[in-house]
């Protein structure tokens, strides 16, 4: 019993962790073109209804590479749709929007990478 307590409490704790992420990346996504609906509630709305309609796709879906794949492109086509419906911007700049958000993401999780590395490196060394 407790362990599936812990197992449920580590997938709420990611879930909250992927909306945030999603929600700031998705905000400086948003940043580059002309949108309306920018502020941080309605960026983390649409982050909300996106995260949850992947999870609804993903974990319904037959657990096969295939199914994952085709669950990821539908969620991506829906996720497009709610972002051009909610910010007021065309399915191109929603896609757009999401290229953007994800080469931020990738490019600060590189700086991250870096740091973390780097602080480790001083530690070892000096230990």
């Amino acid at each position: 019993m407790a362990s599936l307590l812990v197992i449920v409490l580590l997938w709420v704790l990611l879930f909250i962790f992927l909306i945030i992420f999603i929600t700031i990346f998705l905000k400086i996504g948003l940043g580059f073109v002309d949108s309306e609906n920018r502020g941080f509630g309605q960026v983390f709305a649409t982050a909300f209804l996106c995260t949850i309609i992947m999870w609804l796709l993903i974990f319904f879906l037959p657990n096969t590479f295939l199914w994952l794949v085709i669950a990821i492109l539908i969620g991506l086509l829906i996720c497009w749709i709610l972002i051009a419906v909610r910010h007021k911007i065309g399915f191109g700049a929603a896609i757009l929007v999401t290229i953007i958000a994800v080469i931020a993401a990738v490019i600060i999780i590189i700086i991250l990478i870096i740091i973390i590395s780097t602080l480790i490196n001083v530690v070892i060394w000096v230990f």
